[in-house]
């Protein structure tokens, strides 16, 4: 078991190694394999001795071999961090107990690392990462050993949708209420926020799948007349807050809300995924102008609750959008009170609250529903 430990840890090294460079380089649009890894000061190609995960870094004292730039504490910082990942994950999830159920977990760990980070930098979560790293996730369950505590498929794409529902219905409540119940002017077609949205309401009454039909049929409309059905955000959720409140009155809160959350979440993932392929190789296109539309939380945060989703199912992604919520109050707090500094964005506070959910969900879960039945 040592030895196998001592290999996780190696491999997460070294993958660490490779997560400075996506993190540094795909914001950028670079490639994440040409070049090879250079000196940023000097420019010059580095060598087999200057990429040794973690020991490079301590045997240059933190210096460029060539031209003594200093050199970020944070590289190796993230090559251990990855290490001790694969090394808990590795104990978590032993291989041979849970057979390749490990595996997939350590690339959507190494994943989260990394979106965290670029998140941090850029305030920035990259489709590259976001939705294949969903659709990995959902995958991975076709792998998970019995008894792993992890979900499996129908839970995972249930989790998928809740997670994105959760944060863009509060991108859309949190933006109609910044805008004083103004109607928005993001209008997308043939699949964007309206279908987002009408999928939110018909959820409320029939489900996520009838709400995600629903959406699918209004999509269809769009692409075959060549025009945008337009829903004004106002009265729409006037609706829905009514819908919503003659569901519960009817005795029906939970199955109104859930699949009013995931039908709205599977469209928001769907219609990400359509304007990402779409886009697939394109320069970004320029800002519109004038002046942007509040937002009460961006929707590549949509997207990564929906890996998390995925990867969690839908009771430890609960506990973990609670933990995110927690640790970003916190963080935010401590900011003010150390100065106000530079805001961190809402995505690493997501990935974090994730992880905790993966390592401790079970234990968190249970430690609570003792605490109810005392």
């Amino acid at each position: 078991m040592s030895f196998v430990l001592v290999l996780f840890a190696v491999l997460g090294a070294l993958i660490g190694s490779f997560a400075n460079v996506v993190i540094y380089r795909l914001p950028r649009r670079q490639s994440i394999v040409f070049p090879g890894s250079r000196c940023p000061r000097c420019q010059h190609r580095l060598g087999v001795g200057d990429l040794i995960p973690i020991l490079s870094w301590l045997l240059l004292r933190g210096r460029c071999r060539y031209c003594q730039a200093a050199i970020s504490a944070r590289y190796p910082l993230v090559e251990m961090l990855m290490a001790g990942g694969f090394v808990l994950l590795a104990l978590r999830w032993p291989l041979e107990s849970y057979s390749a159920t490990v595996l997939p977990l350590l690339a959507l760990f190494a994943m989260l690392v990394i979106l965290a980070l670029i998140d941090s930098d850029e305030q920035l979560l990259p489709d590259s990462l976001t939705l294949p790293g969903t659709a990995l996730a959902v995958l991975a369950t076709l792998l998970y050993a019995p008894g792993s505590g992890l979900p499996n498929l129908s839970q995972a794409v249930f989790g998928a949708s809740l997670g994105a529902g959760v944060i863009v219905l509060i991108n859309r409540l949190g933006g109609l209420a910044l805008r004083r119940f103004g109607d928005t002017t993001e209008r997308l077609g043939p699949i964007g926020m309206d279908q987002v949205n009408l999928a939110a309401l018909a959820g409320v009454l029939g489900g996520w799948l009838w709400g995600l039909g629903i959406a699918l049929v209004g999509t269809l409309a769009n692409a075959v007349t060549g025009r945008l059905l337009r829903l004004p955000e106002g009265p729409l959720y006037g609706l829905w807050l009514l819908t919503l409140t003659l569901m519960t009155v009817l005795g029906r809160p939970l199955e109104a809300i859930s699949g009013s959350l995931a039908a709205a979440g599977a469209v928001a993932v769907l219609g990400a995924l359509y304007w990402w392929l779409r886009d697939w190789g394109q320069p970004p296109a320029p800002e519109p102008p004038g002046e942007e539309e509040p937002i009460a939380m961006g929707f590549g945060d949509v997207k990564l609750a929906a890996l998390l989703g995925a990867l969690l199912g839908w009771q430890n992604l609960l506990l973990a959008l609670f933990l995110s919520f927690v640790l970003g109050a916190v963080g935010g707090l401590l900011g003010r009170a150390l100065g106000g500094g530079r805001q961190i964005p809402f995505g690493p506070y997501l990935a974090l609250g994730g992880l905790l959910a993966l390592f401790f969900g079970s234990s968190l879960i249970a430690w609570y529903l003792g605490l109810l039945g005392r």
